[in-house]
C-alpha cells in the first residue's frame, strides 16, 4: 500500500512537471477565460437574458388565488344583491353576514402598456452592451497577460545581461587584485570596480523583485503556476475594424435613448383586462343559516395620467443622461482614433529602433573587447573601462526594452479593435 501511494505521488509530480514544461502563451490566454472574474462577467451577460424574459413576462396574464376572512360590526352583503334576489316575506335567508369567507381567482392582463414594449427593447440593447463588455474584458485581460509576459522576458534578458557584465567585471577585478597586491596599481582602482559590481548586484536584486511582482500578477490572471516567461511569436497583424470601446459606448447611448422613450411612454394611457372568480360564504343574519354566493366579473380598465410631476422630472433626468452619454461617445471617438493612429505610427519606428539598437549593441561589444585589452595594458583608465561595460549593458537593455514596447503596442491595438490575441500570438 505504501509502495502504491509512493508510485501515485511520483506519477502526479511527473504530470505536474510535464504540464509546466508544456506551458505556452496559448495555454495562458485560454486560462484567462476560465478564471472566476470572467465567469462572473459571463454570468452578467446571461443575467440580461433573464431580464429580457422578465420584461416580456409583464405582457402575460397574471392569475392569482386568494382567500380572505372578514369580520364586520354589522351584517354586510356577500356581494351586491338585486332587490328581487330573495323573498324576505317567505323567510328566505338574506346574503348578509357579519363574518364572511371569500375564496377565488384574480386575473390581470395588459392590453396596451406602451412602456412595457420599450422596456423590452431597452433590455435588448443592454444585453448587447453586456456582450461587448464581456468581450472587452476578455481581450483586456489577455492583452495584460501578453504584456506581462513580454515584461517578464525583458526582466529575464536584462538579468542575463547583468550577469554577463558581472562575470566580466569579476574577472577584471580578480586580475586587478593581483596588480594591487604587487603594488603596481593603487587600491582605489580596485575599489571602483567593487563599487560597479555592487551596483550591478543591486540591479539584479531589483530585477528579482520585478520578476516576483510580474509572476504574481500573471498567476492572478491565469490561475496557473508560472516560473518563467513563455516565448512570444506574432502569427498575424491585428485586424483593424470597429473600435470595441466605441461599440460599447454606442450601445450605452442606445440604452439611454430607450430609457428616455420608456419614461415618456408613461404619459400614454394604459389598458388592462381584469377579472375575478369568487366564492363568498357566511351565516345569514336573519336566519342563522349558512349561505354562499358566487361573484364573477370581467372588465377593461383604462388609466390616463393627467398630472404627475415625477414623470416630468424623470424625463428631464433621462434627457440629461442621454446627452451625457452622447458627449462621452463623441470624446471617445476622438480618443480611440488618435490612439489607433499613434500606435500604427509607432510600430515601424520600433522596428527601425530594434535594428539600430542591435547594431549599436554589436558595436559596443566590439568596443568593449578593445577597451579590455587597453585597460589591461594600462592605456585606459578604470573609469573609461567601466563606462564601456555600462554602455554595453545599456545597449542590451535598450534592445530588449524595444521588444517589450512593441508587444505592448500590439496589446493596446488588440484592446482597441477587440481582436482575440489567441489568434495573434503563439
Amino acid at each position: 500500500m505504501k509502495y502504491l501511494f509512493t508510485l501515485l505521488l511520483c506519477l502526479f509530480c511527473g504530470l505536474t512537471q510535464v504540464s509546466a514544461a508544456e506551458l505556452n502563451i496559448t495555454r495562458l490566454l485560454e486560462a484567462v477565460v476560465e478564471q472566476p472574474a470572467l465567469q462572473s462577467s459571463r454570468l452578467e451577460t446571461q443575467e440580461t437574458k433573464l431580464q429580457l424574459e422578465q420584461a416580456r413576462a409583464e405582457l402575460y396574464p397574471k392569475i392569482s388565488a386568494f382567500g380572505k376572512y372578514e369580520r364586520y360590526n354589522s351584517p354586510t352583503n356577500l356581494r351586491p344583491m338585486p332587490p328581487t334576489e330573495v323573498n324576505t316575506a317567505a323567510g328566505d335567508s338574506l346574503p348578509f353576514s357579519d363574518q364572511i369567507e371569500r375564496y377565488g381567482l384574480k386575473m390581470e392582463m395588459p392590453l396596451f402598456v406602451k412602456g412595457l414594449y420599450t422596456l423590452a427593447d431597452k433590455v435588448k440593447q443592454l444585453q448587447n452592451v453586456r456582450k461587448i463588455s464581456y468581450r472587452l474584458n476578455v481581450v483586456t485581460r489577455q492583452a495584460e497577460v501578453v504584456s506581462l509576459d513580454a515584461s517578464l522576458a525583458y526582466v529575464a534578458h536584462l538579468n542575463e545581461a547583468i550577469a554577463a557584465r558581472l562575470g566580466s567585471l569579476i574577472k577584471t577585478r580578480d586580475d586587478l587584485r593581483i596588480s594591487v597586491n604587487n603594488g603596481r596599481t593603487p587600491e582605489s582602482e580596485l575599489l571602483k570596480l567593487k563599487t560597479s559590481i555592487n551596483t550591478l548586484e543591486k540591479q539584479q536584486n531589483d530585477m528579482r523583485i520585478q520578476r516576483i511582482s510580474l509572476i504574481s500578477r500573471l498567476q492572478q490572471l491565469t490561475g496557473l503556476k508560472i516560473e518563467h516567461y513563455v516565448d512570444l511569436t506574432q502569427k498575424r497583424s491585428i485586424e483593424e475594424g470597429g473600435f470595441l470601446l466605441e461599440s460599447q459606448q454606442k450601445g450605452t447611448v442606445a440604452v439611454a435613448e430607450k430609457e428616455l422613450q420608456r419614461v415618456r411612454d408613461q404619459h400614454y394611457p394604459t389598458v388592462k383586462l381584469v377579472g375575478a372568480i369568487t366564492e363568498n360564504y357566511g351565516t345569514a343574519y336573519n336566519t342563522d343559516e349558512s349561505i354562499n354566493r358566487s361573484y364573477n366579473y370581467l372588465g377593461v380598465t383604462v388609466s390616463i395620467p393627467l398630472f404627475d410631476r415625477n414623470l416630468s422630472t424623470s424625463v428631464d433626468l433621462a434627457q440629461n443622461r442621454l446627452h451625457r452619454e452622447k458627449q462621452r461617445l463623441a470624446q471617445l471617438k476622438i480618443d480611440v482614433t488618435t490612439e489607433a493612429d499613434s500606435l500604427n505610427l509607432q510600430l515601424p519606428v520600433l522596428e527601425r529602433s530594434k535594428k539600430l539598437a542591435l547594431k549599436s549593441l554589436n558595436n559596443r561589444k566590439e568596443i568593449l573587447k578593445i577597451a579590455k585589452v587597453a585597460f589591461r595594458n594600462g592605456r585606459m583608465t578604470t573609469e573609461e573601462y567601466l563606462r564601456n561595460e555600462t554602455e554595453v549593458l545599456d545597449a542590451e537593455a535598450a534592445l530588449h526594452k524595444i521588444s517589450r514596447d512593441r508587444w505592448q503596442v500590439v496589446c493596446r491595438q488588440a484592446v482597441l479593435f477587440g481582436d482575440d490575441l489567441t489568434g495573434v500570438v503563439q
